[in-house]
């Protein structure tokens, strides 16, 4: 936590912005979770937990953004409109009224939360009767390949870049594949979940 704490407020969008596999897939997850939200989106702010630079918000749909690294934070109130973006430590809750919110995109976020069913919990409170969560997780535990792929891809980050967010796998705490994630969001409707070359699992599911 402390080393994302210190990231650069554009981080993620300097990652997209490079050439090689990493900002390749974080494109592809973008492009998809960009997808899901224009699918269902209604009205409404979006809740994006864990926002970071929010990259699947190419269309500037109103959102409330909560992270805790107050440079990504201010970089996105800086080049957004009509969005708010709030200091949050999320692993300890969200400060969110109940059942509030039509949409909540939570990409890239359980597996660095422990327990993450007590996030997923907290994501059913703040949603409305009848409201989406658009979910992305790393697919690492088998038959996917990205557990294979990310320790190796830490280390060599970690190693070559001197960089200790890579060092300390980027903070994740938790492993998924397709039955784990259909166990997670069991107290919700599922309406697709799917996965991206066996890299990354993405569930939509609807509060019933």
């Amino acid at each position: 936590m402390a080393i994302y704490l210190r990231q650069a407020g554009d981080y993620y969008v300097k990652q997209v912005n490079n050439k090689g596999f990493r900002p390749w897939l974080l494109k592809k997850r973008r492009d998809i979770i960009h997808r899901l939200v224009k699918k269902y989106y209604s009205k409404g702010a979006v809740l994006d937990i864990g926002c970071g630079n929010s990259l699947w918000n190419k269309d500037n749909i109103p959102m409330v953004g909560l992270d805790i690294c107050e440079a990504m934070l201010k970089y996105n109130s800086n080049k957004t409109t009509g969005s708010f973006f709030i200091k949050s430590d999320i692993s300890a809750g969200l400060s969110i009224k109940s059942d509030s919110v039509n949409m909540v995109v939570i990409t890239e976020v359980l597996e660095h939360i422990q327990p993450y069913i007590s996030l997923i919990e907290e994501i059913k409170r703040v949603l409305k009767k009848g409201g989406i969560v658009i979910a992305s997780v790393p697919y690492d535990k088998l038959p996917g390949i990205w557990g294979i792929i990310f320790p190796v891809w830490c280390r060599y980050k970690g190693w070559m870049d001197n960089d200790l967010y890579y060092s300390n796998r980027c903070g994740h705490t938790a492993n998924f594949n397709i039955r784990k994630v259909q166990q997670a969001f069991s107290k919700f409707a599922l309406l697709e979940l799917t996965n991206f070359n066996l890299l990354t699992i993405f569930c939509v599911a609807r509060k019933e």
